[in-house]
């Protein structure tokens, strides 16, 4: 298994994500997220594939970081991936920082509307994102790294490409979830 750009920068943001330097995790994740984006869309534009990458790893995304599926919804007239992107992706690569609109914090507090706060455990989510992309099946980290997902223990290097593997768990978890998604459209 080749070690990629994808996988060098998922190693890089879960570094910056364990010492909370947080805008960094970042600026490591979004080249990910854009590239594994890029593989499923590759006609579109650089903000409809990321927004449509997160998008369909919404409900993942937010498990992991909330353990329960938050999807679909707007809070003063933006969407989670529009923040993330306008917010995150779009002001890091122009501004070289984190809009004032997208603040991170330790504490669980999730609070959307004019300032999307949100817990660190939401980086989490999104580096789950890509890691279970089925895009990105052949990917590897060099130095394998063990987490907690639903209360099971996985190595990182177990994960790549299993979407599979953690909606199956959603389904049954979550029970709206499983109500919501047509299992055969599941990836």
């Amino acid at each position: 298994m080749p070690v990629t750009s994808i996988s060098r920068r998922i190693e890089k943001s879960i570094e910056a994500l364990t010492t909370k330097d947080y805008e960094s995790a970042f600026v490591q994740l979004f080249p990910a997220i854009d590239k594994t984006a890029k593989k499923r869309r590759p006609r579109e534009g650089v903000g409809a594939r990321i927004k449509g990458f997160i998008s369909d790893e919404e409900a993942v995304i937010t498990a992991v970081a909330v353990n329960g599926v938050i999807i679909g919804n707007t809070f003063d007239g933006v969407d989670f991936p529009t923040a993330l992107y306008k917010f995150g992706r779009t002001s890091i690569v122009h501004e070289g920082e984190l809009d004032k609109k997208l603040q991170i914090n330790e504490h669980g507090d999730v609070i959307y509307g004019k300032v999307w706060n949100l817990p660190s455990s939401y980086i989490d989510g999104l580096i789950i994102a890509v890691v279970l992309a089925p895009e990105n099946s052949g990917e590897k980290i060099n130095d394998d790294i063990d987490i907690t997902l639903f209360d099971k223990q996985y190595q990182v290097n177990q994960l790549w490409g299993r979407s599979d593997l953690i909606r199956a768990i959603m389904f049954k978890l979550f029970p709206s979830y499983g109500n919501r998604v047509n299992r055969d459209l599941v990836r």
